[in-house]
């Protein structure tokens, strides 16, 4: 709960669920659609796998990912965005746009 002491506490609870290297710019690539973890590999090279799969972890945990595991040989999953995830979709594009604007005037 927020007190007048704490008025930031709304930024603190998101960047406690986004904070981070890697969160943004897994959503970012899933915003591109359903995605098996290889190809999310391929599409963040320095990204480990072992970062990538805990994560992953973390952002289905936070309501953010869906992990979608069908019975088959060999093992095949796929992830993709949350309809909560989905949302952040304006504010990730900002974001994208915002960083094109500013390395442009350097």
């Amino acid at each position: 709960m927020c007190n007048k002491e704490t008025s930031s506490c709304h930024i603190t609870n998101v960047m406690k669920i986004l904070g981070g290297k890697w969160k943004l710019p897994i959503l970012h690539r899933l915003m591109e659609g359903k995605m098996r973890f290889s190809a999310l590999s391929e599409l963040i090279p320095t990204l480990s796998r072992k970062v990538l799969s805990a994560q992953l972890k973390q952002l289905e945990k936070d309501g953010l990912v869906i992990r979608k595991k069908y019975s088959q040989i060999p093992p095949k999953v796929e992830y993709s965005l949350t309809q909560h995830a989905v949302k952040l979709r304006p504010i990730i594009e900002f974001l994208s746009g915002w960083n094109q604007e500013i390395s442009n005037t350097d």
